[in-house]
């Protein structure tokens, strides 16, 4: 048993712990924000991921618990510009926010714009001080070079987490990504794999190949799934 597997653990609790319910589908209604809250203590998840439109609520429902509350900045393209990214992360924090997952700006990435790809990171963290920030590569656009790139630009503007994707795009995590961005990071950051992560055995994957955390909208039936494994004989 390799390290991740030890450190995910045969637990519930663990399993959990590691998973961020995101509700992000274009169409979601505030009474789904509230079931996830819900869902959320239930199951004791890392996280619940939503819109700054709703982080007021997501954070008023989990006061006095241990499930944060992640805000999303540039959802999903990373388009909006420094700027309206710090608007959008200081909307966050003072809803109560206690991360923020931001998508970096894939234009400027893809146009070879590095100094800029850091400098807007490193505007929100100035913003976000204090608060886990998570950087969204969006990897299903990038190269292997340019996710390289994106993940030490991350970490030299302070990240705590780089993440692979919004799940938006045409392209979720994939073990190989989840591994090239590990061993670029290394010990100066974590490793977030979100995008298309709906089983058990997805999530596994993805904790023996470097994530700490996962993204999915599919928490409770993952959760569900593993209780049903462990029953089986």
């Amino acid at each position: 048993m390799n390290r991740a597997t030890q450190s995910a653990g045969p637990t519930a609790e663990r399993l959990a712990g590691r998973i961020d319910y995101t509700v992000l589908a274009p169409d979601h209604t505030i009474a789904q924000v509230e079931q996830a809250c819900a869902q959320a203590l239930h199951f004791g998840f890392a996280a619940v991921a939503v819109s700054a439109y709703d982080v007021g609520r997501a954070a008023r429902r989990l006061a006095d618990s241990p499930v944060a509350v992640a805000g999303t900045v540039g959802i999903p393209f990373g388009h909006s510009g420094t700027r309206t990214k710090e608007v959008e992360a200081d909307t966050c924090v003072e809803a109560g926010a206690g991360e923020i997952d931001m998508v970096l700006n894939l234009i400027a990435a893809g146009s070879g714009r590095w100094a800029h790809v850091r400098d807007e990171i490193a505007a929100v963290r100035r913003v976000a001080d204090g608060l886990v920030l998570k950087v969204i590569l969006e990897t299903c656009y990038l190269t292997d070079d340019a996710k390289r790139r994106a993940c030490l630009l991350a970490v030299e503007a302070g990240a705590d987490f780089v993440k692979t994707s919004t799940g938006f795009g045409p392209g979720g995590a994939t073990v190989a990504d989840v591994r090239l961005m590990k061993a670029t990071v290394g010990a100066a950051a974590r490793v977030k794999a979100a995008g298309g992560i709906r089983t058990v055995a997805q999530v596994r994957a993805m904790l023996d190949a470097g994530a700490d955390r996962i993204g999915t909208s599919a928490g409770p039936a993952i959760m569900d799934e593993f209780a049903v494994r462990r029953r089986e004989p």
